[in-house]
């Protein structure tokens, strides 16, 4: 077996996967918009505090934002079985149910 014929079974093996290169391009782009998510989260506080006088809207953006990030890692968690991921997702879920509970809260008086 030559080398061609390696390369031309591993790439037909490997077809309509994404190698490491592409992996890491997307951790790193799921990481920015998370970050860029949370940034837009403060923004829409100070926003509903001090230009709409409405805090609900602030606590929807951390409500989504937390439930995003809390889901993440449990899928996270499912695939990798890391205790780490486990915690935090607990962690941010819980905040999710308190944001939630807030706005509930705020949305019948």
């Amino acid at each position: 077996m030559d080398k061609e014929e390696i390369l031309k079974r591993s790439r037909a093996e490997h077809e309509g996967r994404r190698d490491e290169r592409e992996m890491m391009a997307h951790a790193n782009a799921s990481r920015t918009g998370m970050a860029v998510g949370a940034i837009l989260c403060v923004a829409l506080v100070w926003a509903s505090e001090f230009l709409l006088h409405s805090p609900e809207v602030g606590l929807v953006g951390w409500l989504v934002y937390f439930a995003m990030q809390g889901s993440g890692n449990v899928v996270l968690y499912r695939q990798l079985r890391n205790r780490k991921d486990l915690i935090w997702a607990v962690v941010e879920l819980v905040f999710a149910a308190a944001f939630a509970v807030c706005l509930a809260v705020y949305s019948l008086r």
